[in-house]
C-alpha cells in the first residue's frame, strides 16, 4: 500500500482531525488526536519525499491503534472520521495499556 508522507499527513489532518503535536523532536513531524476519555493518540511522519515503507506503515498503524485492514481502509478513504473514533474507543489495537 504505497503512500507518500505528505499524502498521509493530509489524510490525518484533513479527514481524521489530527493536529501537529508540540514539544517533540524535529527529525519527524508529529501529530496528535485528543478524544475525551482516552489518552492522546500520537504518531510521527518522516520528512522524506519517498513512499513510506511497509515496516514504517506498520508502526504508524500501531501508533494510531488500528489493525492493518482498518488502516488500509483509512488510507483508501473508505473509513470516515467517526468510524476511526468509534474504532479506537471500542477496540483499540494495540490496547491503550500497551506501551509502544
Amino acid at each position: 500500500m504505497p503512500i507518500k508522507p505528505r499524502d498521509l499527513e493530509r489524510l490525518l489532518q484533513g479527514k481524521f482531525d489530527f493536529v501537529p503535536a508540540k514539544g517533540h523532536s524535529s527529525d519527524h513531524r508529529w501529530y496528535e488526536l485528543r478524544l475525551p476519555g482516552l489518552p492522546p493518540i500520537l504518531t510521527k511522519v518522516s520528512h522524506r519525499k519517498t513512499e513510506i515503507s511497509d515496516d514504517l506503515l506498520g508502526k504508524i498503524r500501531r501508533q494510531l491503534r488500528v489493525r492493518n485492514r482498518f488502516f488500509r481502509e483509512m488510507v483508501d478513504c473508505t473509513k470516515e472520521r467517526e468510524d476511526y473514533r468509534q474504532q479506537v474507543r471500542k477496540d483499540p489495537f494495540p490496547p491503550f495499556d500497551v506501551r509502544l
